[in-house]
C-alpha cells in the first residue's frame, strides 16, 4: 500500500515541476514580447521626438502657421481624390489629339524631338514657330513674320513698373479683351479646378505646374496682341515703403484703388466680374501675411538641393525631410494673404490679375536659381524624389500634369520655356554713382545698399523717406506725399482726347482753387466735376449708366458734407486721371483659337443613328462638333479643306498613316493628307453597316468619373438634351 501512495507521491511532484515550467516558460515568452513592445514603443517616441511635428505647431509666425495649415488640408484633400482615382483605375483617357502636346529674343535651339513643335491647341506649344500659324503668319528662314510684316518674338517679362507706358496700357488693354471675350474667365476656372486636390499646390509641382500654366496665359495674351507680355511684380520694392498700401502699384495707373470695403472700383480692372458673380475683385490689403523681402530671396536663391527648392511643404510622418518653412511655396503665400480678398484662397485667386504678375516673379526666382544652381544639362532631369509619405502621388514625376492630361510634372522642368517662349529682365537696380532705377515709379534708397524702391502716389505715407525723391509727381510734406502745386498740362502723355481735356479742366481748377478765391456757385461747380472718381477710358461704354449716375452721385455727396483736408485729397486724386490707362487700338493678330474638332471621322455617321442620345460619354469628348457642344471655326461643310492650323506639319511626322492620329486626320486635315477623292462613308462602313464606336467599359468609366470641368460640362449637356 506504502508503494502506490509514494508513486502518486512522486507523480504529482513530478507534474508540478513540469507545469512550473511551463508556466515559467509562458510567462517568459509573455514578458519577452512585453519588453518588445516597450522598445518598439521607445523607438517609436524616439523617432517621433527627432522627427518634426507634422501639425504647423512648430510654425515661426501666425501667418506661417495658417499658411502651413492651408497647405495641408489641400495635401489632404489631395490624397482623397488619388486614392478615389485609384479605386476606379488611374489611367488616362485615350489622346486623340497631336502629339504637339507631349530666349532675349533669340531663341536657343531645340534638341531634336524637342515636345510643342508642333501642337493641336497653341496653349500647347513649345517654340514661336509653332505658335505661327495659329498666327496666320508665315514663317521665312526661320523666323515667325505676322500678317502686318512684324516678327513674332519671345516674350520680354519686366517687372511692371519698368514698363514704358505703351507697354503697360497694352498689357492692361490685352487683359480686358481677354475678360470680355471669356478666357481669362475660362483660364481662371482651370485654377480653381486645381485650387485643392491636385498637383499643383502643396507639394514639389508646385513650381513647374505654375510655369506651365503661366506659359499658356501669356500665349493667349499674345494672340491678342502679339507685343504683350506677362510682367512681374517684385513686391520687394514695395515692402521698403512705410505702409505699402501707398505703393505708386495700387493706384489707378497700375492695378487700381478700391473702396472702404476692397472693392476694385477705380483703374484698369474696375468692376471685373469674378466667377463666383461678384461684382468686383475684392482686395483686404495688409490684414495678413507679408511682402517678399531681400532675405526672403536670398535665402530662396541659396538653396542647393532640389527638395528644398522643389519642396515638400505638406510632409506626415515618416517622411525623412523637414518642415521647410522658407521654401518658395510658403513665402509666395503670405504675399497670397497680404493682398487678401480674392487672392487670398486658391480657388479664386486668379480672379485677380495681381495674380499672374506675383507667380511670373515667383517663376523668375525659380529661373534664376536653375541658373545659378543648376548645370544646363540637369535642369530637365532633376526633381524631388518620389516619396509618399512626403507629397501625395499626384506631385511624383511622372504624375499627369492635371488639368493638362497629357503632360506630366516633369515636363514642367524643360529648358524650353526659357529657351523659346520668355526671358526675364533683371530686378531694377541703382547704385552710389548711378542712383536711378530706370523708371519714373521708382526712386534708389541709397542709404546702406543702395536699393530701389516704389513710389509713393500722392496722400500715401512717406514718413523716413523726407530726403529722397519718394512721391510720385510731389513731395514728402509732414510725412505725407503733398502734390505740386502747379501742375503742367499732360496733353503729351498720348491720354486719350476726352481723358486730356478733362485733365486740363482739373488742373486748371486745382490751381485756381490753390490760388484764388471764388464765389459759392463757382465752388459748387467744382466740388460736384472734382466729385467723379477715377475710372477707365472705356468706362461709358462698359458700365450701366444708372451705376455711373449713382457713383458719381455718392461721391459728389462725399465731397460736399466732407471738410477741406478732404477735398485736397479729392482734388490730388483727379489728378492722377492724366495716366489713365490708355486704349491702345490693337486689332487682335488671330482670332480666337475654338476647340471644337471631331476626332474621329466616323462621328457623322454614328449622329445619323443617335449616337450622340445613345452613347453621350464617348460622343461629348470624341464628336464634340457633331453634337453640338461647340461651333466650329472652320467651313463644316467643305469636305476637303485643311482645318487644323498645324494639318501640314502633323503630315510631316507621320500622322496621316499612322494608328496614333490617324482619326483625327481623316476628320480634319483631309486636304493635307491627299484623301479627298474618298468620301467619309466609305471608311465608316463594312460590310454595309456602319462600324461601331470603340468604346471599352474602362473608358466610359474614365470618361463618367472625370472631374475636369470641359468634360464634365460638354457631359451634362449631351444628357440633358437626351431627357
Amino acid at each position: 500500500m506504502r508503494l502506490p501512495a509514494l508513486s502518486l507521491v512522486l507523480c504529482a511532484s513530478w507534474l508540478t515541476v513540469v507545469f512550473t515550467q511551463k508556466v515559467s516558460r509562458s510567462e517568459q515568452r509573455t514578458a519577452r514580447s512585453q519588453l518588445q513592445t516597450k522598445s518598439r514603443m521607445a523607438a517609436t517616441m524616439q523617432r517621433l521626438r527627432r522627427e518634426p511635428p507634422r501639425d504647423c505647431s512648430d510654425a515661426p509666425n501666425l501667418d506661417t502657421k495658417n499658411t502651413c495649415k492651408m497647405i495641408r488640408h489641400m495635401d489632404h484633400i489631395a490624397r482623397r481624390r488619388a486614392a478615389r482615382q485609384a479605386a476606379v483605375g488611374n489611367s488616362v483617357v485615350e489622346d486623340t489629339r497631336r502629339n504637339g502636346a507631349p530666349t532675349w529674343q533669340q531663341p536657343i535651339p531645340l534638341a531634336a524631338g524637342s515636345r510643342g513643335q508642333a501642337a493641336y491647341h497653341p496653349y500647347d506649344c513649345m517654340t514661336i514657330i509653332c505658335l505661327c500659324p495659329f498666327f496666320r503668319g508665315t514663317v521665312r528662314n526661320g523666323n515667325c513674320i505676322l500678317s502686318n510684316g512684324a516678327p513674332l518674338q519671345m516674350a520680354y517679362r519686366k517687372e511692371y513698373r519698368m514698363m514704358t507706358d505703351d507697354e503697360r496700357n497694352r498689357w492692361h488693354n490685352a487683359l480686358n479683351v481677354l475678360k470680355r471675350n471669356g478666357e481669362y474667365d475660362r483660364l481662371s476656372a482651370q485654377h480653381l479646378s486645381v485650387g485643392t486636390g491636385s498637383g499643383a499646390h502643396s507639394g514639389p509641382g508646385f513650381l513647374p505646374w505654375h510655369r506651365e500654366y503661366l506659359k499658356r496665359f501669356e500665349i493667349a495674351l499674345r494672340l491678342v496682341d502679339p507685343a504683350v507680355a506677362v510682367p512681374y511684380w517684385d513686391s520687394v520694392m514695395d515692402w521698403y515703403l512705410p505702409d505699402a498700401r501707398d505703393s505708386i502699384l495700387f493706384s489707378n495707373m497700375f492695378a487700381g484703388e478700391s473702396d472702404y470695403w476692397g472693392n476694385v472700383i477705380q483703374g484698369p480692372f474696375a468692376y471685373w466680374r469674378t466667377l463666383e458673380g461678384r461684382s468686383t475683385i475684392n482686395r483686404q490689403l495688409a490684414r495678413k501675411g507679408r511682402l517678399f523681402d531681400e532675405q526672403q530671396i536670398n535665402n530662396i536663391v541659396a538653396q542647393n538641393a532640389i527638395e528644398f527648392t522643389l519642396a515638400f511643404t505638406a510632409p506626415q510622418w515618416g517622411c525623412p525631410y523637414g518642415n521647410n518653412y522658407g521654401a518658395i511655396e510658403y513665402t509666395h503665400s503670405n504675399i497670397h494673404l497680404w493682398i487678401g480678398g480674392d487672392m487670398e484662397p486658391p480657388s479664386t485667386s486668379a480672379n485677380e490679375p495681381i495674380f499672374f504678375m506675383h507667380h511670373s516673379f515667383v517663376d523668375y526666382l525659380w529661373e534664376l536659381w536653375r541658373q545659378l544652381k543648376q548645370p544646363r544639362w540637369i535642369r530637365e532631369q532633376s526633381y524631388a524624389p518620389d516619396h509618399w509619405s512626403c507629397s501625395n502621388v499626384q506631385h511624383f514625376r511622372n504624375a499627369i500634369m492635371r488639368p493638362f492630361p497629357y503632360l506630366v510634372n516633369a515636363d514642367g522642368l524643360a529648358n524650353g520655356y526659357t529657351d523659346q517662349m520668355y526671358r526675364y529682365a533683371p530686378r531694377a537696380t541703382c547704385s552710389f554713382q548711378n542712383p536711378s532705377c530706370g523708371s519714373p515709379y521708382l526712386f534708389c534708397d541709397t542709404r546702406g545698399f543702395p536699393h530701389c524702391v516704389a513710389k509713393i502716389k500722392p496722400g500715401g505715407s512717406c514718413q523716413g523717406f523726407e530726403m529722397f525723391n519718394a512721391c510720385y509727381r510731389g513731395r514728402c510734406w509732414f510725412g505725407r506725399c503733398q502734390l505740386a502745386r502747379e501742375i503742367e498740362a499732360l496733353s503729351q502723355e498720348g491720354v486719350n482726347d476726352g481723358v486730356e481735356e478733362e485733365t486740363t479742366v482739373h488742373s486748371k481748377r486745382h490751381h485756381h482753387l490753390a490760388e484764388h478765391h471764388t464765389d459759392r456757385a463757382q465752388s459748387a461747380r467744382r466740388r460736384k466735376a472734382l466729385s467723379m472718381p477715377n475710372v477707365d477710358v472705356d468706362f461709358e461704354h462698359d458700365f450701366p449708366i444708372r451705376r455711373r449716375r449713382a457713383t458719381f452721385a455718392r461721391g459728389a455727396k462725399t465731397l460736399r458734407v466732407e471738410g477741406n483736408s478732404t477735398k485736397a485729397i479729392a482734388l490730388k486724386q483727379k489728378l492722377q486721371e492724366v495716366a489713365l490707362v490708355k486704349k491702345v487700338k490693337v486689332k487682335m493678330a488671330a482670332p480666337l483659337f475654338v476647340d471644337c474638332y471631331n476626332r474621329h471621322e466616323c462621328c457623322e455617321s454614328w449622329e445619323s443613328f443617335g449616337g450622340c442620345d445613345a452613347q453621350p460619354e464617348y460622343m461629348s469628348v470624341y464628336c464634340q462638333a457633331t453634337c453640338g457642344l461647340c461651333t466650329p471655326a472652320y467651313n463644316t461643310t467643305d469636305a476637303c479643306s485643311d482645318r487644323h492650323p498645324h494639318c501640314k506639319s502633323f503630315k510631316k511626322m507621320g500622322h496621316c498613316t499612322n494608328t496614333h492620329g490617324k482619326n483625327f486626320m481623316m476628320e480634319n486635315c483631309r486636304a493635307a493628307c491627299g484623301v479627298c477623292e474618298k468620301p467619309r462613308s466609305a471608311t465608316c462602313k463594312r460590310g454595309g453597316k456602319i462600324i461601331s464606336m470603340p468604346i471599352t467599359k474602362r473608358l466610359l468609366q474614365q470618361i463618367a468619373g472625370s472631374d475636369e470641368p470641359e468634360v464634365v460640362r460638354r457631359l451634362a449637356v449631351v444628357r440633358r438634351r437626351r431627357v
